[in-house]
């Protein structure tokens, strides 16, 4: 025997010349698995990109001065050099140095990632504000007010645009000769202060001469560090008759010294910046916990005692707002994670049970050489090593180069849990195929129909397991609601397969109640002179090709595709309901207060029919039994609100009453985070003024994008705020207004600070953020998959089908069946149940979002305060629909017709065999 014919007789030998007896069905489940590792380990790490990319939004919409770690005190400096660990030139590290070196040992101490994701330490000084005096000037003109600022890096901060920078002060203030400083380009002009010209301000027991010798500009006016001084950039314009201006005057920083005798309330700003661009989704929690942890213990920037004013700093304790912002963003995650695992179940169970339906067609491809080989003595060990081998051929290369393309395609870090996923996957199609390998050999045939009493008391029982499962998911679903955050737990793995749950009793339905009209059907044709009605429709009531994975594929893909498409109308028409609520008009111009000349010119505007500023957005304290909470007072003018906001269905209810004077204090309207705050109080007051709240908003409007507020009409705000300058201009349009040109012209009276927003413009943004944009994407690639594994499914169900139709219409064609009746039976192997199990998933994926979505939180993906709406779009549905049922008659017409065609000579041989 030669040696070639020896090896092809070799265990090896003959493992490869099976695979490549039949190898397209083990290609196919090799796709199969391939693409399932791609997905396993691509979708995690594309839900950890959107979920960072959505956390860097969430913290680009919010100031530095709110997501730093800053401490702001009534206090000073201690005046001390460091040890040489600074970078500042030497004459201000002589007065600075030790304080600074304080902020950087605090921050090497900070554990990661919280010290990777904050900058080198930055503190500013601020004096003040006191009042200068132009010589001359009248006493009715305007007030000018200056605060003093020390900033040690002034000079990395700003650029001189005109004249000198500041000398230092080397003789104690007040007394020393005129202190020179520098404004910024903005507040010089509203100061109307000239370069050389001195000015007057009392300090302490005296006065002293100020001279400006120098303007500035800002390096970076988006420098997040301009957000601690916002007196600095631009001046403070308070009142009318007349102006109070108020800005920053930068002094040589190391000229402090001079000044710690002046008895001027002295405010001491240090924090450590930072950036919300290195912030990885994935370290949400451990920042949250970081920060708890760092801002409840006291740091000690110096030797003096403890926030005491005007004294030496010592111990301080650091705050900031990127830990609510944080547990915000990790809840959206939350949310949107609970959405996507319950879209991602149904598309999961298509998968599964496409992976069943191959790894049988594979098995079906080996069951004449495995029956041949127990018949010549293999033992069942040997059978299902045969499978395991081949198994492992067709799974773990596939995986393999599925979870690396998954890795290389989303630059992404989402952990292990992918690759753990994708080695399922590998190992799948080995438990498959051995699971199917018999106890006994030969292997053995028998008829569906026949001996199937213990199957159908085992079926009875998985069937009822099946909708207790899908009963107490739906039952927990219902009962937790939406108060139950996901920000602790995670995802829910029973709660998410609701869907899957629920389409698994639907196949029980279908498959218990779809044999009995079927079998009306046959008696009625065994009466006909039509072969092919009573024979396809028999078959397929006897002897199925269509059992519950083929039933499940069609049930779960055509529910999925539909699921999808009511969720996808839902989050858009959230999002467009959001956009008109958050605007609350036709169009909404903000930014830099408005004068009432600007006012006057924004209602002149052609096409504009009516405008309503807001008067005022300022800090209130309610006293709630003596103790106090911080809101915002939101001032309106009742009457020009109703005009713009008339028959708009998103407009805060403001009742004409607010108006007027109460007899049991100021009528105000609350919103529900305050009215719940004060419920059950003995004694409440808003700024030590009593109130009668006379309405209660839930959720934030269109004047604030906050959830705490208090609103009241601008004929009643005159003890509560000195000033009412609007900062937002709500404007309606005239009918038929040429929006473009009405927004344009508004947006010019409004500046270049300013900016004019309508509803289809905060629509547009809304739709652009990675969160929405995720789930749309998700909802379309669940509709593609689930229907594209639908048809596939279809396809495998007639190739397992295949060998009983080889032995069954050779014989009918020898009979005289002609080619269409071959093809009108393979289409009625599968297609009864296909029809009812295509309305069973229809009618099930409409019913899913009034299920489901009683429980998931689509807040994160509209930006509103409240669920939306369940929407129904119909021609989105019907397109759906129409699709699935194309995809499905297709797959089942060329599985038809490619099966139809059958050897018979061939078939007849096989058959005596």
């Amino acid at each position: 025997m030669s040696a070639r014919h020896h090896s092809r007789l070799s265990t090896a030998g003959l493992l490869r010349r099976q695979f490549l007896a039949g190898p397209g069905a083990s290609i196919m489940l090799a796709l199969l698995v391939l693409v399932g590792a791609l997905l396993a380990t691509a979708v995690p790490r594309a839900v950890a990109a959107m979920h960072t990319a959505a956390l860097g939004v969430a913290l680009g919409d919010l100031p530095a001065n709110e997501l730093d770690l800053t401490s702001a005190l009534r206090a000073t400096p201690e005046i001390a050099a460091s040890n040489g660990a600074t970078t500042l030139p030497d004459d201000v590290e002589a007065v600075w140095g030790h304080q600074e070196q304080r902020l950087l040992d605090i921050r090497a101490g900070m554990p990661q990632p919280l010290r990777g994701i904050t900058e080198a330490p930055l503190s500013v000084l601020t004096t003040g504000p006191a009042q200068v005096f132009v010589p001359g000037a009248a006493p009715s003109g305007p007030v000018f007010r200056v605060l003093p600022g020390f900033d040690p890096r002034l000079r990395e901060h700003v650029t001189l645009t005109s004249g000198e920078w500041p000398a230092p002060v080397d003789e104690a203030v007040p007394g020393a000769a005129a202190v020179e400083v520098v404004f910024t380009d903005a507040i010089a002009e509203g100061m109307q202060w000239e370069l050389g010209e001195e000015r007057r301000l009392p300090a302490g027991s005296g006065d002293q001469q100020v001279r400006l010798v120098g303007t500035v500009s800002a390096v970076d006016p988006d420098d997040g560090f301009w957000t601690h001084l916002p007196l600095a950039l631009e001046p403070s314009i308070l009142g009318i008759d007349p102006p109070v201006i108020t800005g920053v005057a930068f002094v040589d920083p190391a000229s402090w010294p001079a000044f710690v005798d002046v008895r001027m309330p002295a405010t001491m700003h240090a924090w450590f910046p930072a950036v919300g661009d290195r912030i990885e989704a994935d370290e949400t929690r451990t920042l949250i916990g970081q920060l708890d942890e760092f801002t409840s213990q006291v740091q000690s920037l110096g030797d003096g005692p403890q926030q005491f004013s005007d004294l030496t700093v010592g111990e301080v304790s650091f705050s900031s707002g990127l830990r609510d912002a944080l547990i915000e963003a990790a809840a959206a995650a939350s949310a949107s994670d609970a959405v996507l695992a319950t879209i991602a179940s149904g598309p999961i169970g298509v998968m599964v049970a496409v992976l069943v339906l191959g790894a049988r067609v594979v098995f079906e491809r080996r069951r004449t050489g495995l029956e041949l080989a127990a018949a010549r003595g293999a033992s069942p060990g040997q059978l299902r090593g045969i499978l395991a081998i081949e198994g492992l051929a067709i799974g773990v290369p596939a995986a393999l180069v599925g979870g690396i393309a998954g890795t290389v395609a989303i630059a992404a870090d989402a952990g292990w849990a992918g690759w753990v996923i994708a080695a399922v996957f590998a190992l799948t199609p080995v438990v498959l195929l051995v699971s199917r390998a018999p106890s006994l050999s030969p292997l053995r045939r028998a008829r569906a129909d026949l001996g199937t009493a213990d199957r159908d008391r085992w079926r009875w029982i998985v069937e009822a397991l099946v909708v207790v499962l899908a009963t107490v998911a739906l039952v927990l679903l219902l009962r937790r609601g939406l108060a139950t955050s996901a920000v602790d737990t995670g995802v829910d793995p029973l709660l998410a397969a609701v869907p899957l749950l629920l389409s698994l009793v639907a196949c029980v339905v279908v498959l218990r109640l779809y044999p009995v009209p079927l079998a009306g059907f046959v008696r009625r044709a065994s009466r006909r002179p039509s072969l092919v009605p009573f024979l396809g429709s028999a078959r397929s009531l006897r002897d199925p090709s269509a059992g519950l994975v083929p039933v499940l594929a069609v049930v779960v893909g055509v529910s999925v595709a539909v699921f999808s498409a009511v969720l996808l109308g839902t989050v858009q028409s959230g999002v467009e309901r959001t956009a008109d609520a958050e605007v609350g008009a036709d169009a909404s111009v903000s930014g830099t207060p408005f004068t009432l000349e600007q006012q006057a010119a924004f209602a002149d505007v052609p096409g504009v029919a009516a405008t309503a500023p807001v008067y005022a957005t300022t800090a209130i304290r309610v006293s709630i039994d003596g103790r106090n909470r911080s809101t915002t007072l939101i001032v309106v003018d009742v009457a020009e609100m109703r005009a713009v906001q008339a028959g708009r269905v998103d407009a805060t209810p403001l009742p004409e009453v607010l108006a007027e004077s109460g007899d049991d204090g100021v009528p105000v309207v609350l919103s529900r985070v305050i009215a719940s705050s004060i419920e059950g109080a003995d004694e409440v007051e808003i700024d030590g003024e009593a109130f009668e709240a006379i309405g209660v908003v839930d959720g934030s409007t269109a004047y604030l994008d906050r959830a705490s507020w208090v609103l009241m009409d601008r004929a009643n705000a005159e003890p509560f705020t000195d000033t009412l300058v609007p900062r937002v201009v709500l404007v309606r349009f005239e009918p038929g207004a040429d929006v473009a040109r009405v927004t344009a012209e508004l947006a010019e009276i409004a500046g270049p600070d300013a900016h004019v927003t309508t509803p289809d413009d905060l629509r547009t943004e809304l739709h652009a953020r990675p969160t929405t944009r995720g789930l749309v994407v998700a909802l379309i690639a669940a509709i593609v998959l689930a229907s594209l594994l639908t048809a596939l499914a279809i396809v495998l169900t007639l190739v397992v089908g295949r060998p009983a139709r080889e032995r069954l219409l050779p014989l009918l064609t020898t009979l005289g069946l002609p080619r269409r009746g071959e093809r009108a039976l393979v289409a009625w192997e599968i297609g009864p149940v296909a029809v009812v199990a295509l309305v069973a998933g229809a009618v099930l994926g409409v019913l899913l979002p009034l299920v489901v979505l009683q429980g998931v939180d689509l807040r994160a993906f509209t930006s509103g305060d409240h669920q939306p709406v369940v929407t129904y779009e119909p021609w989105l549905i019907a397109a759906v629909l129409a699709g699935s049922v194309l995809v499905t008659v297709v797959a089942a017409a060329a599985a038809s017709r490619v099966d139809g065609r059958v050897n018979v000579a061939r078939a007849m041989r096989k058959e005596e065999e």
